[in-house]
């Protein structure tokens, strides 16, 4: 939708009023998604792509969470504890588990 009206000439800050998101975060949105396409020979100019802003988001996030790999023996005491009736919080406060709880919610 944003790269529609962007087409259509449409400012960050309709777009934002539209969506119900602040301008900024229209703003951020259009600087991620920014590509260099070639309009003729020897000419370019800077275009929106949803496509490419989506992208960029996703591999910033993988950049910002932290990725927890569950090994086959963590998974196996956890399976364990979870048979023992305990919390998430009893597990982490166990010794030979050490894995944030957020990664035991999931």
């Amino acid at each position: 939708m944003i790269e529609c009206w962007l087409k259509e000439g449409q400012s960050n800050r309709e777009i934002a009023r539209r969506l119900a998101k602040a301008p900024q975060t229209i703003h951020n949105d259009v600087k991620r998604g920014q590509v260099r396409q070639q309009v003729r020979q020897g000419k370019y100019e800077q275009v929106y792509s949803a496509d490419f802003a989506q992208k960029a988001y996703q591999n910033n996030r993988k950049r910002t969470v932290k990725q927890v790999s569950l090994t086959k023996e963590l998974k196996e005491k956890m399976t364990h504890y979870i048979k023992q009736k305990y919390s998430p919080e009893m597990m982490v406060k166990a010794k030979d588990v050490n894995v944030p709880i957020s990664t035991m919610a999931t």
